[in-house]
C-alpha cells in the first residue's frame, strides 16, 4: 500500500528531525508535535498488526513508547502550568508554581537524557523491520479493520454508563480511526470541524482536567504548602472538577452516528 508506506516514511523522518533539535529548540508545542506524530505512527502500527500475522507490534513499538512517555510527563506540567495561568493567572499560588517548575525541569531532564545514538540507531532497527509486513495489506482488509473500529466506539458510546476508563479507550480508540481512515481513504483534513472531530476536541479537553486533578489532588495530600496556599488549590481543583464534569456531560450526548460520519 503505497499511501500508507509514504505516510509511515513521513512520520519516521518527522520523529528523527523533531528528537535531533537541540534542546534550547524546544518549546511546549515541540513536545506536543512529537508525541503527535507518534500516535500517527502507532495507528498506522494498528492497521499493519491487523493486516499482518507476522508484525511485532509491541516490540517495535516500545521505543516510541518509552519516547511517548517521557514526552507527555513533560506535555502534563506544560498544559497545567498553561490551564492554571489561563483560568488563575499568574499571581496566585506562587509557592506551588515553583515547584512546578522544578517537576518541568526534572521531566525536561529525563527526556533529554533519553535521546542518543544508541536510541536512534534502535529506531533506525526497528523502520528497516516495517516495510516487508505492508505488502500483507489490502483495500479488503482495510475495509474490515475501519468496520470494527467503527463497532468498537459504537459499542463505548452506546453504553448507558460510561466509565473513566472507557472514556480513555475511546478518546485512543477514535484517534487512531481518526488516523487511519484519513490514510486509507486519501482524503484531505475538512476545515470546518465534523461532529467526530468535536467529540475529538472533547475528549482531549476532558483528559487534561483529568491529568491536572490527579496533580493538584496529590499536591494536596502532601501536606507541603501554607494554609494559604492549600486553600487556593482547593479552589482550583474544584472548578476543573466542574470543567470536567461539564465536558464529561458533553461526551455523553453525542449521537453515534454523529460521532462516526464526517461532513
Amino acid at each position: 500500500m503505497k499511501t500508507l508506506t509514504k505516510y509511515l516514511k513521513n512520520r519516521i523522518d518527522v520523529i528523527d528531525s523533531l528528537l535531533r533539535k537541540p534542546r534550547d529548540k524546544y518549546k511546549p508545542n515541540t513536545f506536543h508535535k512529537l508525541r503527535v506524530e507518534i500516535k500517527k505512527l502507532n495507528s498506522g502500527f494498528d492497521l499493519i498488526n491487523f493486516c499482518s500475522t507476522t508484525f511485532k507490534r509491541k516490540a517495535t513499538y516500545k521505543p516510541y513508547k518509552i519516547i511517548f512517555s517521557k514526552a507527555g510527563k513533560v506535555r502534563e506540567l506544560h498544559i497545567e502550568d498553561e490551564m492554571l495561568n489561563n483560568y488563575f493567572g499568574n499571581k496566585m499560588i506562587k509557592d506551588y508554581r515553583k515547584s512546578l517548575k522544578k517537576l518541568r525541569l526534572k521531566a525536561e531532564n529525563d527526556f533529554f537524557s533519553l535521546i542518543n545514538k544508541k536510541l536512534m540507531d534502535q529506531l533506525n532497527k526497528k523502520h528497516h523491520s516495517i516495510n516487508p509486513h505492508l505488502r500483507e495489506i489490502d483495500s479488503k482488509k482495510t475495509s474490515i479493520y475501519l468496520e470494527k473500529k467503527e463497532n468498537q466506539i459504537q459499542e463505548l458510546l452506546g453504553k448507558n454508563i460510561i466509565q473513566t476508563e472507557q472514556i480513555h479507550q475511546l478518546r485512543k480508540e477514535l484517534k487512531i480511526l481518526n488516523y487511519n481512515k484519513a490514510i486509507i481513504a486519501k482524503e484531505k483534513q475538512d476545515k470546518e470541524l465534523s461532529q467526530q472531530d468535536v467529540l475529538t476536541e472533547i475528549l482531549g479537553k476532558w483528559h487534561d482536567c483529568q491529568v491536572i486533578i490527579k496533580h493538584l489532588e496529590k499536591a494536596l495530600n502532601q501536606e507541603k504548602l501554607s494554609p494559604a496556599e492549600a486553600e487556593q488549590l482547593k479552589i482550583i481543583h474544584s472548578k476543573i472538577v466542574n470543567k470536567r464534569n461539564i465536558l464529561f456531560n458533553e461526551i455523553k450526548k453525542v449521537k453515534l452516528e454523529d460521532a462516526l460520519s464526517r461532513h
